[in-house]
């Protein structure tokens, strides 16, 4: 049998030790030792490798069989930059945006950077907490809101890093990094017509230093949804099945199409998909999610196959500044969920 420990299984993926508990941490499928010896535990090789396939964790190239040696350099990082969107308020978008953020990074090991595009700053609440905010406004720290000021002597900063908070970081390189929003965006955005890219330039200077950029967006048409649709590779629209729930669908619709038809079709976001968030096992809720599928069909727009159910974990985990799968009293099906939606989320950006 092919045994091996912390420090096998470091040498099996070209990282180090600590990189490994890490995993075996934070990751809810890594195998369980077949046995714990005062040297530390074991596992059979055999149930590591496959644990790694699942999760698209290549092996070093040393313990790679011979005749299937890849020379393939390591990928150069340029992160996806999606949108999270609706012309509906009250959809859950700033829960969602925190969560899979929080799941790509802490779950999924990627480098994550999250901006509140939303003058509202419920994602920046809910990362960075009522001390983090307090923080914010006394320090008085470059939030979004600067980079659409006309000018650097107007406090617009040369370069993002300026108005980047790190959240979280890990020593396998994974990250959760978070741009602010603040109040005060929603008067600054008004006088911003003509520096709509503005945003697009900004992530660019950061682009090879994350493999995600989520895009927390207000509910309503205006100069920040235009920045938004000119940074963004994907718009996923969160939809929650109640009265009404797909009255943003055409809205935004048609504001991509405006969007397309000023700035040219090639230049539109993809449609990631419609993700069905909060939902309950009510008559009403069934009737709307049928209704939101039947406009998506209309629209041939694509709706996930996974979805989000309404949890008390949620609120919960805002108020600690924590994502539902860190909160202690979550139920496991809740984290399953989110699990699914993060997976295919990813997945639908190529991650």
């Amino acid at each position: 049998m092919d045994v091996v420990g912390l420090a096998e299984i470091a040498a099996l993926f070209g990282i180090n030790k600590q990189v490994v508990s890490n995993w075996r941490a934070r990751k809810v499928g890594f195998p369980s030792p077949m046995a714990e010896l005062k040297s530390g535990p074991v596992w059979r090789r055999e149930d590591i490798v496959k644990w790694a396939k699942r999760e698209n964790i290549e092996l070093a190239e040393s313990q790679k069989p011979r005749g299937n040696a890849s020379t393939k350099k390591a990928p150069t990082r340029h992160a996806k930059i999606t949108a999270i969107m609706n012309m509906k308020g009250g959809v859950g978008k700033s829960t969602l945006a925190t969560n899979l953020g929080w799941y790509a990074a802490y779950e999924r090991d990627y480098r994550v950077l999250l901006v509140d595009l939303d003058p509202q700053f419920n994602l920046s609440q809910y990362i960075l907490g009522s001390a983090g905010c307090e923080q914010l406004l006394r320090e008085k720290r470059p939030t979004v809101e600067n980079l659409f000021r006309a000018t650097a002597a107007d406090g617009r900063p040369e370069n993002l890093k300026k108005a980047i908070w790190k959240v979280a970081e890990w020593r396998d390189g994974s990250c959760l990094h978070l741009v602010p929003s603040c109040l005060e965006l929603a008067w600054t955005a008004e006088t911003a017509s003509k520096r709509t890219v503005i945003l697009k330039n900004y992530l660019e200077q950061v682009r090879s230093e994350y493999d995600l950029v989520i895009v927390d967006c207000a509910p309503t048409e205006s100069v920040l949804s235009t920045a938004a649709y000119h940074a963004a590779d994907y718009v996923f629209v969160p939809v929650k099945p109640e009265f009404l729930s797909t009255i943003g669908l055409p809205l935004l619709l048609k504001s991509m199409n405006e969007f397309g038809s000023v700035n040219g079709v090639e230049s539109v976001p993809a449609l990631g998909g419609i993700i069905l968030n909060d939902t309950m096992d009510k008559l009403e809720h069934e009737k709307s999610t049928k209704a939101v599928q039947d406009s998506a069909a209309e629209c041939k727009w694509p709706v996930f196959e996974n979805s989000l159910s309404h949890s008390e974990s949620y609120p919960a985990g805002a108020r600690l500044g924590k994502p539902i799968f860190m909160t202690d009293k979550a139920r496991s099906t809740k984290k399953t969920e989110l699990a699914r939606v993060g997976n295919e989320f990813l997945m639908r950006m190529g991650l």
